[in-house]
């Protein structure tokens, strides 16, 4: 920002922001330096601008946040995908329509996967630019990891992944068909489409400058470069030690590619300003050239996982790198009826992990219809998530990893079974029904005014707070089966950006008494129910 005051010309100037919150944070900063011409946009913003300047449809562009996800519901473009993912299902060894009771519901799982594979494949395969070659297909899904490694050594892998290749193809021609067709669109189409369709914007600037660009995709990247004039000035500002959004198709490498395509001049900053000597301590033991510039000394405590409902105090932040401690956690502070603040987002994923565990019809049961209360939807729920997480481990090699992974499973699922049952005779007068327990959960966990905050630390990046707690410190970075060299890097990175979130205090969470929730993708990952 202090670059700016030394242009002539501030409406020459583009600054691109990584989200909406830095973007209204540095248009402020830019006001109140008197630099109200400079043109400050989020690059999902900026490629919108792309699109809505070479719109000849007719029609207005619309976001449709799941399009691709609804466009597979369509019973054309079923139609149309039927043989390839039959062919996948028969390489795995099952029939659509078998009579046997558990290899259909297995069939129908794998079928849930495919698709659920595909939208990923699909996110990342624009994000990134992938070329349409089986070859760089190959290259994207392995880098993601979207297949484990004893899916990639099956011999008939390439045969499956043919299939893969083909079916993404059909789905990716029919997804810029309707955006062409009617502007319908999606986030990554913002990103995606104005390469695909080599459009351009209306104006372009002098100086360009370009925030977090450790984190940028290829796609985010060259959105940024069309507003660039042929001779214009890039100033990119990043820390590649603070890559953490590989999952969203950048990668660790992004730093450097940025610097050697505009082959830039590297000026480092090691100093932190944010945080008190003690914190930069711990975090001279992940990166050893930071350096504080602050005089406090700071305060660093070492808590237990049952003391921090006691501790944490309104305008806190909590932040963890796996949901399942959240769960938990969010499941002490209701108990203690305390009300706290998670993203929308994150909210909607723990009312839907909690969701998932029951079939559609159980949701809506009056319990105390049942012959014994919940006890009867408990026994019931446990019995058949026994028999999945019991097939889901069959993929583990590792006779001990897999006792691991079930009775972690089978404990993590019992403790939240455990608090809906807690829930339901505390709340019997207004919730009959688990539809009702949800919706007070939700109540609980979606405080706004200075509440306390909780979040993942991919979310909690870019923040800072003067009280920080992390939970399960001592499991960071977060290591799991069958990790990539570059997810090695980012979980070592995701401890660092936690680390120095904290302004003044910073509270270190030991581990829950329970082993590891496994973060990775498996069969039965979404049911059919």
């Amino acid at each position: 920002m202090e670059c700016a005051k030394f242009i002539d010309n501030p409406g020459s100037v583009l600054f691109c922001a990584f989200n909406n919150s830095i973007s209204n944070e540095i248009s402020r900063k830019f006001k109140n330096l008197g630099l109200n011409e400079i043109t400050v946009k989020t690059l999902h913003s900026l490629g919108w601008h792309i699109l809505n300047a070479n719109n000849s449809t007719g029609h207005p562009i619309t976001l449709e946040e799941n399009k691709y996800r609804e466009l597979l519901k369509k019973p054309e473009l079923q139609e149309k995908l039927a043989h390839h993912i039959e062919k996948i299902l028969s390489i795995n060894g099952f029939e659509k329509d078998s009579l046997d009771e558990n290899k259909k519901f297995a069939a129908n799982n794998l079928v849930y996967k495919i698709n659920n594979r595909l939208i990923d494949i699909n996110q990342k395969y624009r994000a990134t630019l992938t070329k349409d070659t089986i070859e760089d297909f190959k290259q994207l899904v392995i880098h993601f990891g979207i297949f484990n490694n004893i899916e990639i050594s099956k011999k008939n892998f390439d045969q499956e992944l043919k299939y893969y290749f083909e079916s993404h193809k059909i789905i990716l021609e029919d997804g810029n068909l309707l955006s062409a067709k009617t502007m319908a669109i999606d986030y990554t189409d913002m990103l995606y489409l104005p390469v695909q369709w080599n459009q351009q914007p209306p104006n372009k600037f002098d100086f360009v400058f370009i925030d977090e660009c450790q984190d940028l995709s290829k796609s985010q990247f060259a959105i940024a470069t069309k507003y660039g004039k042929k001779d214009c000035r890039i100033l990119a500002v990043g820390d590649p030690r603070q890559s953490i959004y590989g999952f969203t198709g950048a990668d660790i490498e992004s730093f450097q590619r940025i610097k050697d395509w505009t082959k830039a001049k590297q000026l480092p900053l090691t100093i932190c300003f944010r945080c008190p000597k003690k914190v930069i301590e711990i975090a001279k033991t992940i990166r050893h050239d930071i350096i504080g510039n602050k005089e406090d000394e700071g305060i660093v405590t070492s808590i237990l996982f049952d003391e921090v409902t006691k501790i944490a105090k309104p305008g806190d932040l909590i932040i963890s790198r796996l949901r399942a401690p959240i769960v938990l956690l969010v499941f002490n502070f209701i108990d203690n009826n305390i009300k706290v603040q998670i993203h929308e987002e994150e909210v909607r994923e723990i009312i839907n992990e909690l969701k998932n565990i029951f079939k559609s019809n159980e949701l809506n049961i009056i319990i105390s219809t049942l012959p014994e209360g919940f006890d009867t939807l408990k026994k019931e729920i446990l019995n058949r998530w026994k028999w999945v997480i019991t097939k889901n481990a069959e993929r583990i090699i590792d006779s001990t990893e897999r006792k691991i992974y079930i009775e972690s499973e089978q404990s993590y699922l019992e403790k939240k079974l455990s608090f809906l049952q807690k829930k339901y005779y505390e709340w019997i007068e207004t919730c009959p029904n688990l539809t009702a327990i949800l919706k007070n959960v939700k109540d609980f966990i979606s405080a706004t005014d200075n509440s306390i905050k909780i979040s993942t630390i991919h979310r909690a990046k870019g923040l800072e707070n003067e009280r920080v707690f992390i939970i399960n410190y001592n499991d960071l970075p977060f290591n799991r089966l069958e990790q990539k060299d570059w997810e090695k890097t980012q979980e070592l990175n995701l401890k660092y950006v936690a680390v120095t979130r904290a302004l003044k205090e910073l509270f270190l969470i030991e581990t829950k008494n329970l082993q590891a929730i496994k973060d990775e993708g498996s069969l039965f990952d979404t049911l059919p129910f």
